[in-house]
């Protein structure tokens, strides 16, 4: 097995258990929030997907992100250059309730992209580092970083889904 085709694998993983944790979410589920500073899950998701959008079409290939390229941001009436970073409580209450379908559209095309991306790669291009003011991220380094953040959002998601279904929210 390539570099390429564990990267590869790994996101196909990760996308399985994000589906399988997201399948059969109510839109009240989506919003719930465990507590006034957690995130919900519809918010957690736009998060995610977001970052791989930024880190793979902004910070590496110096593209536009396929949030505001594709006109993602209008749809769902959000800031083009908003990925979550930084959000406040009050901020996260207040996001919207985006429609599931249509956020999971949203990243396929990110994901798309960045498979597409990586299957130009060679063995080599893990070393060369995209930007010279963040030396220690090399491309193989940003892959590691975009599916480690996903698998523990993907893991957030999954735990939240558990406590909403439990009766944590009964108080």
């Amino acid at each position: 097995m390539t570099l390429n085709e564990f990267i590869g694998n790994a996101l196909h993983k990760e996308h399985q258990f994000l589906i399988e944790a997201l399948h059969d979410l109510t839109p009240e589920e989506l919003a719930w929030q465990a507590g006034p500073e957690a995130n919900p899950i519809g918010w957690i998701l736009w998060h995610m997907i977001r970052v791989e959008d930024m880190w793979i079409q902004f910070f590496i290939q110096g593209r536009a992100e396929i949030w505001e390229r594709d006109g993602w941001h209008d749809k769902f009436g959000l800031p083009a250059r908003d990925i979550g970073f930084g959000h406040t409580p009050e901020q996260v209450a207040q996001f919207p309730r985006l429609d599931l379908p249509e956020l999971l559209k949203y990243g396929e095309a990110v994901r798309g992209s960045t498979l597409e991306y990586l299957g130009t790669l060679g063995p080599e291009d893990h070393d060369r580092v995209p930007r010279e003011r963040r030396p220690e991220m090399s491309l193989g380094a940003i892959f590691l970083q975009v599916a480690g953040e996903l698998f523990q959002h993907q893991g957030h998601i999954s735990y939240l889904k558990g406590l909403i279904r439990s009766g944590a929210d009964q108080g």
